[in-house]
C-alpha cells in the first residue's frame, strides 16, 4: 500500500471520528486531494489548510494546525540562521512534515516519500549550495537530517542494512556543516541502530565521540543527553552497573539544562519521555526492576496518546519488567492495551518486540487472562504482517 493511500486511510477514518465529535456530519466528507498531499511532502506549504482540513488533520496528528504547517519558531533557530533562510527554503518544512507522518503512520509507509524527496528536490540542490553563500549550512544540514530520518525509517521496517548506508552518508553530509550538532546527532542514531544490532562495544563508542564531537560546539543539553541515555543503555548491556548509572545521572542532568537552553534543528527531538524509556531499559538490563518499573510507567504517564509507535515500545517495556517481577496479571493488563492501540503500527521493529513479548508470557499460559491475551496477540501479529508485507523496501542502497 502507498503513503498517500495509507494516509488517505487514516485521514477518512478521522473525519468520521471528528464529524462525531462535533457533531457535524459534513466534516465526514472532508478530505485531502493527491496534488496537496503532494505539495506538502515537497514542503510547499504557503498557507495553512482550509479550516475543515485542519480541525481533521489536527485529530489525526494530535497537533496544532499551525504547527503542522506554519514556521519554526524563531528559538528553535541557530544564531548563524538568516531570515533569508527562513522564507526560501522549503526543506525545513519538509523536515517537520516527514517527522510528523512517520510519527503516526510509521517509517514503513514514508521511506519512500523521504528517499523521493532527497533525491529529486535535496541532491540537485546541495550542487547549488556549495556555491550560495549563506543558505548552504541550511541545505546540507537538511540533507543531512533528512538522511538519518530515512535511516530510522529503514531501521524500523527491519532493513538494517540501508539504515547503515544512510547513516554513513548522513555522517559524511554532516562534515559539510560548521554547525557540528548535526553530526553529534547522526552519532547518537548510529549509537542505537548498534545497540539494536548487538554491537555493544561500538554502541559505546559511538555515544563518546558523538560527546566529543559536541564539547566542540555550541551547547545542546537534549543531543547531551540523548548521547550519554546510548552510552547507558551499552554500559548496563555489558554489566558495567556503576559506570552505566552514572551515565544515566549525566543524562538527567543534561536534561534538565534543557528546558531554557535553546534548541537546534538539526536535532532529533529528545524529551523526559524518551529519557525515561531509556532509563526503563537501562534499569531492566541492570536488574532494577522497581525503578525500571517506574521509569517504564513514567515514559507512559509523560508520552501522548497520539505517539502510538513510542508508547507501544514503552508498554513492551513495562510488561516485560512486571513479567520479571512475577507480575504477570499487571503485565497481562499491559499487553491487552498494547495490542488493542498497535494493530495498525507498521513498524517491523516493534513486532519482532511484541512476538519476543508473547514468548515471554508462554510460561503463564495457564492463566485465563494471559490465554486470552497470546490469541489476540496471535490475530494481530497475523494482521501486522500482513500491513508489513505490502511495505516491503527496495533491495539494494538508496
Amino acid at each position: 500500500m502507498r503513503v498517500f493511500e495509507t494516509f488517505t486511510l487514516h485521514f477518512t477514518r478521522a473525519a468520521s471520528e471528528v464529524a462525531r465529535l462535533d457533531g457535524t456530519p459534513s466534516l465526514a466528507s472532508v478530505y485531502v486531494a493527491r496534488k496537496t498531499w503532494d505539495r506538502w511532502m515537497v514542503g510547499d506549504i504557503k498557507s495553512l489548510p482550509r479550516p475543515t482540513t485542519s480541525r481533521v488533520l489536527e485529530h489525526l496528528f494530535g497537533e496544532p494546525a499551525e504547527q503542522l504547517f506554519g514556521p519554526l519558531a524563531p528559538e528553535a533557530k541557530p544564531a548563524a540562521a538568516t531570515a533569508v533562510d527562513e522564507v526560501t527554503s522549503p526543506h525545513l518544512a519538509a523536515m517537520e512534515s516527514f517527522r510528523l507522518a512517520d510519527r503516526q503512520l510509521g517509517g514503513g509507509h514514508v521511506y519512500r516519500s523521504v528517499v523521493h524527496y532527497l533525491n529529486t528536490v535535496v541532491a540537485p540542490a546541495l550542487f547549488g549550495a556549495a556555491d550560495s553563500g549563506g543558505d548552504s549550512e541550511t541545505t546540507f544540514g537538511a540533507a543531512v537530517v533528512l538522511t538519518e530520518m530515512a535511516a530510522w525509517m529503514a531501521h524500523d521496517a527491519g532493513r538494517d542494512d540501508l539504515a547503515s548506508g544512510h547513516f554513513d552518508h548522513a555522517r559524511r553530509l554532516s562534515q559539510s556543516l560548521t554547525d557540528v550538532t548535526a553530526g553529534a546527532n547522526v552519532m547518537a542514531g548510529m549509537s542505537h541502530l548498534a545497540l539494536q544490532t548487538d554491537e555493544i562495544d561500538t554502541a559505546a563508542d559511538l555515544a563518546r565521540s558523538g560527546l566529543s564531537r559536541l564539547a566542540a560546539g555550541p551547547r545542546v543539553p537534549t543531543l547531551t543527553a540523548r548521547l550519554h541515555a546510548m552510552e547507558a543503555r551499552a554500559l548496563a548491556q555489558l554489566n558495567a552497573e556503576s559506570e552505566a548509572q552514572r551515565a544515566l545521572e549525566a543524562a538527567r542532568e543534561a536534561l534538565a539544562l534543557g528546558r531554557t537552553a535553546p534548541t537546534s534543528r538539526w536535532v532529533a527531538p529528545f524529551d523526559e519521555a524518551a529519557l525515561a524509556s531509556e532509563a526503563a531499559s537501562v534499569l531492566l538490563d541492570l536488574g532494577a526492576l522497581k525503578a525500571a518499573a517506574q521509569e517504564a510507567e513514567r515514559a507512559l504517564a509523560l508520552r501522548d496518546a497520539s505517539r502510538v509507535r513510542s508508547r507501544a515500545f514503552g508498554q513492551v517495556t513495562l510488561a516485560r519488567v512486571l513479567l520479571a517481577q512475577g507480575q504477570p496479571d499487571a503485565a497481562c493488563a499491559v499487553g491487552m492495551e498494547l495490542v488493542n492501540a498497535s494493530q495498525s503500527v507498521t513498524s517491523l521493529r516493534l513486532s519482532l518486540q511484541i512476538d519476543a513479548l508473547e514468548a515471554d508470557f508462554g510460561p503463564y499460559e495457564q492463566v485465563p487472562e494471559v490465554r486470552e491475551l497470546l490469541s489476540r496477540m496471535t490475530a494481530t501479529g497475523q494482521h501486522r504482517r500482513l500491513l508489513l508485507g505490502s511495505l516491503a523496501l527496495p533491495e539494494g542502497p538508496q
